[in-house]
């Protein structure tokens, strides 16, 4: 059993921890041959480190004819190792959840008999691969570009079907089959779907949703204890090597696997993310490009809760009783409102939205079960609905004494006051009686209208079917005021635009809002509650955040307490009795106002100094700076720099005008970590009209920005990717056109590349790619300037320059720069890594199509080519 270990090792051999019989047994499929390529669960299992974690992993062989989801829906696996489709898996709806991915990005390429440098050229051809989606991607760019089908043939795991020409191109990874076919001489060049914007990460580790539910701590466990088997394995690739041929059916030599060992450990151990990390800014990215490959739709994209595929260690447990319920009850129908944004609601789509549907999407994820909403009735019929039983419980709302007759609730998850809406013109309300006799709107059925009938019967109530219907009728006339939650109004406000209106009160009422379940259903209220409870303040804040964007309400209408102050200005008593009026208004004004500030991450900044005047604890979390760092620092210093001079004059001239700005801003923390918010400032007039302070209130859009850079930028050099070239580049030709500025365009090629990787390896290739993009990045710094990867070692550069002639001699520096560098190419003729552009210059006067433009830039790079290389040819 220990012969794979090589004498003076034996000390290192594992000792059992656990007799066998105790181990809880978890099963693995693989998705090829056994390889290096799995080297972390081998290490795993040969240093014991998942006999540690109580568990006896049973690695299966690799099955072609079934994919990794089949595996886990038909139970023959409990995990399985799979490709970047299991993206798209997910959003059609397959039951699973990312445990973890092996590889950082994935070295999956095409491998071609003939060298391809133009994706048409790939047209007719014949493509081996397994339902690969970086494969699916490139497959059908090349068939945009090439009115020749491609014929796609399902693997065999043979590369055998290559080497005898059976196809044309054939996916395989680069850690893998590159060397085998070396050693056999066989010619052979790589197509990288990574050069053309096909991006992801790749073996991803799979459980099902109820092994995640069931056995969640079985499957963080395996998720431990694979990481560390990962580590041991890149530090002894020789000792994992010998086990991987003493115990598996191998079909690669021993320097075969060598090999492979050396070149994964660029694709497992990447920066300083965690060996097996996944982050879901990068799987949305991998969804863009299973949206771009035509595996899953455009509405499908954007309606997936990507965060759900993750797996999350769960802290709920639930009895066998309450198993059984979940498994006789897959579908659970919930009394929701359609028109209560941002709580809950139905798109125009049909889709159930806001805050109570992401809970109800992490109660999916953790229970198995489907949610199903009410999508086509008023909230009146939903109650109706929900005391006849139709409905098995309420995703939100207040329990009320009457509720409470025919549900149960659990504690409140949502806390907001009850709030009255004005016309500008009102002042502040203290108390709700001071509307007796008048009007005030309601949404019929809501908490507000049962609490408006009990606690102040003297005020007409105006019955409406939503919040935007009750604010709409206080800007008409019809109502005095509209009393609802805090947070639907300002939603309702920002949402529809609703001006003239603003907070003029707030009731001793708040809403508390729960989720209630029918009194005939003890276990499913249990079941809720206990779910309800496991959801973490992280995942609380991260929705509160998505939905709620609070402004700040209007200060206490000075007009009115100047009339007051002129009414009773003889009389000290009367200016006492208004002074302890006013504080008192604006002590429970101030509290709220004080809430919101700190849901929106607020400062108030003195815009002669531009010092922070006052920050709220979140701000403070947010960035990790001290109120006593923010006293000696200038404001504009928590920035990046992205707002030049000239925006932050334009900026200031408008807040001095006393309007808002509104935009996305890149910040810094003390830790140096970057982080983005959409920025609001909102200027402050001083008691003489003039702006001095501004308030600035920010919503968190990190891992928004984080999304969308993963899905224009290059992975490798950090550049731009072709896919935005193809967004970007007309936008940016039609700007020029517009304000009548030059463009200039300029096509890169490294000359003689491919013998550097011939030479030296791909990964050595990779590292002068990447350092001659640092180059182009150090040239080519303005705000205005583009850098694209269009495609292994070609580089697309926009700019604008004043003449054809600065832009040649920009270029040509450029070239003898790449020169200087001289980074090594034996084979080349000079001996060095030279480069090769073609340059274009359009004239403002000149109106050219994008495709003409890039047709014209592409020529003149085949010119510099074909006379010589190393040159700079323009038009």
């Amino acid at each position: 059993m220990l012969g794979w270990i090589k004498p003076g090792m034996a000390a290192q051999a594992p000792q059992a921890v656990a007799d066998e019989s105790s181990l809880q047994t978890v099963r693995l499929r693989l998705n090829w041959h056994h390889q290096f390529q799995f080297a972390g669960f081998y290490a795993a299992q040969m240093q014991g480190f998942y006999r540690d974690q109580g568990l006896k992993v049973e690695i299966q062989n690799w099955n072609p004819r079934q994919t990794p989801t089949e595996v886990l829906q038909s139970q023959q696996a409990d995990l399985a190792v799979g490709y970047s489709t299991l993206v798209a898996d997910f959003a059609r709806g397959a039951p699973i959840r990312l445990v973890m991915s092996a590889f950082q990005y994935s070295p999956m390429i095409l491998l071609s008999h003939e060298p391809i440098t133009d994706l048409s050229e790939a047209g007719g051809k014949t493509v081996m691969h397994q339902q690969n989606m970086q494969v699916m991607n490139l497959v059908r760019q090349i068939q945009k570009l090439s009115p020749q089908p491609i014929v796609e043939v399902p693997a065999s795991g043979r590369l055998e079907d290559f080497i005898e020409g059976k196809v044309d191109l054939y996916a395989a990874y680069m850690t893998n089959e590159p060397y085998r076919l070396k050693q056999l001489g066989v010619p052979f060049h790589v197509l990288d779907p990574k050069s053309y914007g096909s991006q992801s990460y790749g073996d991803m580790v799979v459980t099902s949703s109820y092994f995640a539910r069931q056995h969640s701590d079985r499957v963080q466990a395996f998720r431990d204890a694979t990481a560390r088997g990962w580590q041991y394995a890149l530090d002894n690739p020789e000792l994992v090597v010998d086990y991987i041929m003493a115990h598996y059916d191998v079909i690669k030599s021993r320097d075969a696997l060598l090999s492979e060992a050396k070149l994964t450990r660029q694709y497992v151990q990447s920066g300083n993310t965690p060996i097996g990390d996944v982050d879901v800014a990068k799987v949305k990215a991998t969804a863009a490009s299973a949206r771009d490959a035509g595996l899953i739709t455009e509405a499908t994209y954007r309606s997936v809760e990507w965060k759900a595929f993750m797996f999350q260690p769960s802290s709920l447990t639930l009895t066998p009783q309450e198993q059984a319920f979940l498994m006789h009850n897959p579908v659970i129908r919930i009394g929701n409102d359609i028109n209560w944004e941002p709580f809950e609601f139905v798109d125009e789509a049909g889709r159930y939205q806001g805050i109570a549907a992401e809970y109800l999407a992490l109660f999916e994820d953790r229970l198995g079960v489907k949610f199903e909403p009410v999508k086509d009735q008023a909230w009146s019929e939903v109650v109706s609905m929900a005391k006849s039983g139709e409905v098995d419980m309420y995703s939100c709302a207040v329990g009320s004494p009457e509720r409470q007759k025919y549900m149960r609730f659990t504690q409140p998850y949502l806390s907001f006051p009850m709030v009255l809406v004005g016309l500008k013109d009102m002042s502040y309300i203290q108390d709700y009686n001071q509307l007796n006799h008048e009007t005030v709107a309601v949404v019929e059925g809501y908490w507000s209208e049962e609490a408006m009938q009990k606690h102040f019967p003297d005020i007409r109530v105006l019955k409406v079917g939503s919040v935007k219907e009750g604010i709409e009728a206080v800007i008409d006339g019809r109502a005095r005021a509209y009393s609802g939650n805090l947070g639907a109004v300002n939603y309702a406000i920002n949402q529809h635009g609703l001006t003239g209106v603003h907070v003029i009160g707030q009731s001793e009422q708040r809403f508390e809002l729960a989720m209630g379940v029918r009194r005939d259903s003890p276990i499913l209220f249990s079941i809720i509650q206990k779910t309800l409870h496991s959801i973490t303040e992280q995942e609380r804040q991260e929705i509160f955040n998505r939905w709620i964007r609070l402004e700040v309400v209007n200060q206490l209408d000075s007009r009115q307490l100047w009339k007051l102050a002129g009414a009773v200005a003889l009389l000290a008593l009367f200016l006492i009795a208004l002074a302890v009026v006013y504080r008192y208004q604006k002590k429970r004004q101030q509290a709220y106002i004080d809430q919101i500030h700190e849901l929106t991450y607020a400062t108030l900044i003195d815009l002669e100094t531009m010092r922070v005047i006052k920050a709220s604890d979140s701000f403070l979390r947010l960035t990790g700076y001290s109120r006593d760092d923010l006293a000696d620092m200038n404001y504009l210093d928590l920035s990046t720099d992205q707002i030049d001079s000239r925006r932050q004059d334009k900026i200031l001239a408008l807040l001095l005008e006393g309007k808002r700005w509104r935009g996305e801003v890149q910040g810094r923390k003390k830790s140096g970590q970057l982080y983005w918010v959409e920025l609001t400032f909102s200027p402050v007039r001083d008691w003489k009209g003039e702006v001095r302070q501004v308030w600035a209130t920010r919503v968190d859009i990190t891992d928004r920005k984080k999304v969308e850079r993963l899905s224009i930028e290059d992975e490798l050099t950090g550049v731009y990717n072709r896919r935005f070239f193809n967004q970007q580049f007309p936008k940016e030709l039609r700007r020029h056109q517009r304000e009548k500025s030059s463009l200039c365009a300029a096509m890169l090629d490294l000359d003689y590349f491919k013998q550097i990787n011939d030479y030296f390896g791909h990964q050595h290739g990779d590292q002068v790619l990447v350092q001659v993009a640092d180059l182009l990045k150090i040239r080519f710094s303005r705000s205005g300037d583009y850098i694209f990867r269009m495609g292994g070692e070609e580089f697309m550069v926009v700019t604008t320059m004043p003449t054809a002639e600065v832009f040649y001699e920009h270029c040509d520096n450029l070239r003898r720069a790449v020169s200087d560098c001289a980074i090594a190419n034996p084979e080349a003729p000079q001996g060095i890594l030279t480069l090769s552009v073609g340059a274009v210059f359009c004239d403002p006067e000149e109106a050219f199509e994008a495709d003409e433009i890039y047709h014209r830039v592409d020529e003149q790079l085949y010119l510099a080519k074909d006379q010589g290389r190393n040159r700079v040819r323009m038009a």
